[in-house]
C-alpha cells in the first residue's frame, strides 16, 4: 500500500470527552443517556420514565467518558508512539455553541479542539474531524423538536461554518454527519427526535432525515468556499445485506432492508434521492418538506469520497419468525448460520467488509475512506498491566487480508483505514466501558472507577508493526 494511505484510529467527543460541565458546555442529547436498554429505544413525550424526567437519578456515563478532555495529549502521544498517521474525532456543538443558539462559540471550547488539532499536525497526523456524531444540543431537541425541525439547519451551519474557518487551513477531511442512515434505527441519538405515543414514526423520521440531508450539502457549499481543497464524506453504517436462503423473497428482502441505508448515501453521492423514493412516501403516508430549492441544494452539492463504518454484515428474510435474531450496529438482524460471534458482541465476517466495498464502489465510483472498523468484546481482561488479546489481532488480520484483496484485486481506491475506539470508550449501544474496542485499555468499568490509566494491548503492538511494514511497502499480511 501507498505510504499515503491513512492508517489510523477513531473516536468521538461524546463518547470519550466527559466534562460535560466543563466551561460553558452543556447537556446534548449524548449526555443524558442513561446506561440501561433505553438508549436504544424511542423517546415519547408522554413516556412518565422518559430520559428527560428520570435524568437526575440515571446513570449517565459520558459524563466522565475516558476523560480525554484532560488526557488528550497523552492520549495523542500514544498515537504517535502506535505509528498512525491519521485521526479522527469529533467536535462536540454544546462544547463551542452550549445551546446552539449563541451568535459565537465559546473561546474555551475553540480551544481545546484547536490545541488537538495543533499536537497531531506537529505529530504528521492527519486530522479527520466529524462535526455531528450523535450529538445535538438538548436546548434544541427541547424547543424545537431537534432535526425534525428546519430551523435546526442553520444553526448547524453556524456552528460548522465557525468549525471550518477555524481549521480551513489544517484539516483537510470533513464528516459532516456520524452514520446518518442510523436516525432510522436510534431516532433519538441520530436526530434528537421525540415522539408523541400516537403519531407518524416515519415521518419524524425522514423528514429530519431529510433536514440533515440539506445541512450536509450546505456544509459543502460553505465549506468549499472557505478552501476549494476540502474534501468532505458522507458517513453511513455499512454492511451488505445477505438473502437467508436463495429463495428470491428473501433476495428481495436483502435488498430491501441496503435501501434503507444506501437511501442516504444516494443523496449525499448522486444528488438526488432513488427513483422508488416517492412510491415509499405515499405507501407510508409520508409528507415531507422538500422544496425544489431543496433539491437543487442536493444536487448542486454532493460529497467527494464515501466514509463508512463496517462492523459485520445482515441477513434477512421475507418471513423472519422463528429464526434467530441477533444484535448488529445499533438494531437487530437475523443471525446467519455461517457466521461466529466468538469473542465478539457482533457476528464476524471479514469477507464482508470486501464485499461492501464493492458493493459502495460499484454503486457510486468514489474514493472509498472506512472510517469505523474494529471488534467489540467484553474478553478484554487487565492482568499484571498487560491484556493479551489475540482475537483482536486475528480480527484485524482478517479484516486486513480483505482490504487488500479489494484494492489490488479488485481496484478500488481506498482513502484509509481508521479503527474504531482505538482507545476503549463509552459504547454507544450499551453506554459501557467494558464493550472494548481499542488496542489501548483504558482502567474503567462500566460505574468508571478504576485508575483510568492507560495501557497497551497486544494487539497495539500488533498493528503498529503492521502499519509500518505497509508504510515500508514490505508484507502486505502477517
Amino acid at each position: 500500500m501507498a505510504s499515503d494511505f491513512l492508517w489510523g484510529g477513531a473516536i468521538s467527543a461524546a463518547q470519550t470527552e466527559g466534562n460535560q460541565n466543563r466551561m460553558k458546555k452543556q447537556l446534548s442529547n449524548f449526555d443524558i443517556l442513561p446506561m440501561d436498554a433505553r438508549r436504544l429505544k424511542l423517546v415519547y413525550k408522554d413516556d412518565h420514565n422518559n430520559i428527560f424526567n428520570t435524568y437526575e437519578t440515571d446513570h449517565h456515563p459520558s459524563e466522565r467518558g475516558i476523560d480525554f478532555y484532560n488526557t488528550y495529549e497523552d492520549d495523542i502521544d500514544l498515537m504517535h508512539e502506535l505509528g498512525v498517521n491519521a485521526f479522527r474525532f469529533s467536535i462536540s456543538w454544546t462544547r463551542l455553541f452550549p445551546t446552539g443558539e449563541e451568535d459565537v462559540p465559546d473561546a474555551s471550547g475553540m480551544n481545546f479542539y484547536r490545541r488537538i488539532v495543533e499536537k497531531l499536525k506537529n505529530y504528521g497526523m492527519e486530522p479527520v474531524v466529524t462535526l455531528s456524531h450523535f450529538e445535538i444540543p438538548v436546548n434544541l431537541i427541547k424547543k424545537y423538536g431537534g432535526w425534525s425541525s428546519r430551523k435546526v439547519i442553520y444553526l448547524y451551519l453556524r456552528y460548522a461554518t465557525t468549525v471550518m474557518k477555524e481549521f480551513a487551513s489544517s484539516v483537510k477531511y470533513w464528516i459532516p454527519f456520524n452514520e446518518m442512515n442510523m436516525i432510522l434505527h436510534i431516532p433519538f441519538i441520530g436526530g434528537g427526535l421525540v415522539f408523541e405515543s400516537d403519531e407518524n414514526i416515519l415521518q419524524r423520521e425522514y423528514q429530519a432525515a431529510h433536514y440533515q440531508l440539506i445541512a450536509n450539502a450546505l456544509t459543502v457549499e460553505i465549506g468549499k468556499k472557505i478552501n476549494p481543497d476540502f474534501q468532505f464524506g458522507c458517513m453511513l453504517a455499512a454492511g451488505r445485506t445477505y438473502p437467508y436462503t436463495p429463495k428470491p423473497e428473501d433476495v428481495w428482502a436483502a435488498n430491501l432492508n441496503d435501501r434503507n441505508a444506501l437511501l442516504f448515501s444516494d443523496v449525499q453521492v448522486r444528488g438526488n434521492y432513488p427513483t422508488y423514493f416517492e412510491y415509499f412516501c405515499k405507501v407510508n403516508k409520508l409528507q415531507l418538506d422538500i422544496t425544489s430549492d431543496d433539491l437543487k441544494i442536493l444536487s448542486d452539492n454532493t460529497v467527494d469520497f464515501v466514509s463508512f463504518s463496517y462492523y459485520s454484515s445482515a441477513c434477512s428474510a421475507s418471513k423472519s419468525e422463528g429464526l434467530e435474531h441477533v444484535a448488529t450496529n445499533g438494531y437487530q438482524t437475523l443471525k446467519n448460520p455461517y457466521l461466529s460471534n466468538e469473542n465478539s458482541v457482533w457476528q464476524n465476517d471479514p469477507i464482508g467488509l470486501r464485499i461492501t466495498l464493492n458493493q459502495l464502489y460499484e454503486r457510486y465510483e468514489k474514493p472509498m475512506f472506512i472510517v469505523e472498523n474494529g471488534i467489540g468484546t467484553t474478553k478484554d481482561k487487565l492482568v499484571s498491566g498487560k491484556v493479551h488479546d489475540s482475537y483482536r489481532i486475528d480480527y484485524l488480520r482478517n479484516h486486513f487480508e480483505e482490504l487488500n484483496k479489494a484494492r489490488k484485486e479488485d481496484g478500488i481506491p481506498v482513502i484509509g483505514y481508521l479503527m474504531w475506539g482505538v482507545i476503549d470508550l463509552v459504547s454507544v449501544s450499551e453506554g459501557k466501558m467494558s464493550k472494548r474496542y481499542g488496542v489501548v485499555y483504558v482502567d474503567l468499568d462500566d460505574m468508571e472507577q478504576g485508575s483510568n490509566k492507560r495501557y497497551k494491548k497486544d494487539s497495539f503492538y500488533w498493528y503498529h508493526d503492521y502499519i509500518q511494514q505497509q508504510i515500508a511497502g514490505g508484507i502486505e499480511n502477517d
